[in-house]
């Protein structure tokens, strides 16, 4: 059996029992022991190795409460148009799929409306008139398309909006080229059934995803899975002991048949485990399509008066939550705008007068990013969880020109979720956002301006033991507890001590998953040690 000492740091266990300790000893994959250091040298074995941290930082190992494994992969694999006008969009097409044959599908991905404020087919078609063109608006929640794209899947003047979607017009009714939400449909479906006809494209991006987590520190994701083919891989890497990180594997509860085929495959209780049933039942702000009490702010040339996409928004959450709460499963909701939050708890609260136990259930709200105040007590009391991403943050100039300054001050309100009792935890949603990576999201939620910001000690313990609690791990995972389970990561700064502006520079040095060292810091400094 494997064994581990960690000594000579600082340790933050997350425990609220014990704090701080100058110690940890591991066997196998569980913590074996956390306090003094002598007391643990003398547990550990002559073949123990151990860890001189030399100053450095140990915390619980992030766990990312939304992640896209497959989606991720694609990501990091495919070309990225962040930041780019529609001129620097064309021109790194043509760069980077220069060698295309007339007919092939060019796709990226990345794109938004603050550097691209007027995307249309005609760009597209003049630049790639021999091929169709995909390109993916940042969040997921919209596609810029050109003509032959539209042909394909036979979008044109006479096509009606489907429930819970948009396609955009201009004055003469002509379809411009984006499409939001259910709109995109079928173009994701084409997408997916590329993708997950070819077992060897689907691997490689898995793969290029799982590299990449440990870097970062992460040891757990809560992952939207809702295919069997990830979740076979994802088994296999198990059985090879080459998954280096604990993945929940979540249902996409608006496609039950998909969902009835993953309940066929194996789960277990600590790597590949079954996860919640997932639903979506809003827009994002960027697309404007996030359902709002009060209209989106500033110039929309579509609608002055846009609350967003409220079709079929109350009937899906009545839908969705009722079979969620009559099956005892718990189940979560993408819904970013504060009229979708208003009625998910509304719907809630109606059930729980039927229904007992629901806030055993951890319901979750995903995204959460503009909440009524007057809400928010009323998620604490019926035991509703929140699953942000501060990585939302990055942009704060966009949301004032989407929500106005009064709402943007107030949104992603991490402070008053937290005064409230609310349990809150922290992800990604990559790549639904711009990173992945947690320091930078502890960064975000603490750097901030305005009431909402919180302290680093409080965005740590909701990126671990906040995401432990929403999965149900919290007796696993989620703090350096004898016991559980050993997933942790070293830091090279101490992120409770250094001065909050540095946080973003803090540096993964290594990422410890179930007692085994799945990323070192190439050199850092000799770090391992036997015997000594």
């Amino acid at each position: 059996m494997s064994e581990l000492l960690l000594y000579n740091g600082v340790i933050h266990t997350l425990d609220p029992h014990r704090s701080s300790v100058e110690a940890v000893h591991i066997q196998g994959e569980r913590i074996t022991f956390v306090g003094n250091e002598a007391a643990a040298k003398v547990r550990s074995s002559p073949s123990a190795k151990r860890i001189d941290l030399q100053g450095r930082t140990v915390i619980p190992g992030f766990n990312d409460n939304h992640l896209h494994l497959i989606g991720l992969g694609e990501h990091l694999s495919r070309p990225n148009l962040r930041g780019m006008n529609a001129r620097q969009i064309v021109e790194f097409l043509k760069e980077s799929c220069g060698d295309a044959q007339p007919g092939q599908i060019l796709y990226a991905s990345g794109w938004d409306y603050p550097s691209c404020p007027d995307p249309h087919r005609r760009i597209l078609d003049e630049a790639f008139p021999e091929n169709p063109v995909v390109l993916i608006q940042f969040s997921g929640h919209g596609t810029w398309v050109n003509s032959r794209v539209l042909e394909k899947h036979r979008i044109g003047p006479k096509t009606p909006d489907p429930e819970g979607g948009e396609i955009q017009r201009d004055g003469q009714g002509v379809p411009t080229g984006i499409l939001r939400d259910t709109a995109a449909l079928p173009i994701h479906r084409a997408l997916f059934s590329r993708l997950y006809r070819s077992k060897d494209l689907q691997r490689g991006l898995l793969e290029h995803a799982l590299e990449e987590l440990p870097k970062a520190g992460i040891t757990s994701v809560q992952d939207n899975t809702w295919y069997p083919a990830t979740l076979g891989l994802l088994n296999r890497y198990r059985r090879d002991g080459r998954l280096p990180v604990r993945v929940s594997c979540w249902f996409f509860g608006m496609k039950p048949a998909l969902a009835t085929a993953m309940r066929l495959h194996h789960f277990d209780d600590l790597w590949v485990r079954r996860g919640l049933w997932k639903h979506i039942v809003d827009g994002t702000f960027s697309t404007r399509t996030a359902w709002l009490l009060e209209p989106y702010a500033g110039a929309d040339g579509e609608a002055p008066e846009n609350y967003g996409i409220a079709t079929g928004v109350a009937e899906n959450i009545q839908r969705y939550l009722s079979r969620s709460v009559r099956k005892r499963r718990q189940a979560a909701f993408h819904a970013i705008g504060d009229r979708t939050t208003r009625e998910l708890i509304n719907t809630v609260e109606t059930l729980s007068r039927r229904y007992k136990g629901i806030a055993d259930l951890r319901l979750r709200i995903e995204h959460a990013q503009l909440i009524d105040p007057r809400d928010i007590p009323r998620l604490a009391e019926l035991g509703i969880l929140v699953s942000a991403q501060p990585s939302a943050l990055a942009t704060p100039e966009k949301d004032v020109d989407l929500l106005g300054e009064e709402r943007a001050r107030r949104a992603y309100p991490y402070r008053s979720l937290l005064d409230a009792g609310v349990h809150l935890s922290f992800g990604s949603d990559m790549p639904g956002e711009a990173s992945f990576n947690p320091l930078l999201g502890i960064h975000h939620a603490v750097n901030r301006s305005g009431p909402e910001r919180i302290s680093a000690a409080e965005a740590l313990r909701c990126y671990t033991l906040g995401s432990a609690y929403a999965e149900f791990q919290e007796s696993q995972k989620g703090s350096i507890t004898s016991g559980k389970l050993a997933d942790l990561t070293v830091l090279s700064e101490n992120p409770l001590c250094i001065e909050p502006e540095a946080i973003k520079d803090i540096r993964v040095q290594m990422t410890i998953v179930g007692g085994k060292i799945v990323y070192q810091k190439e050199g850092v400094w000799p770090f391992t040690n036997v015997g000594s």
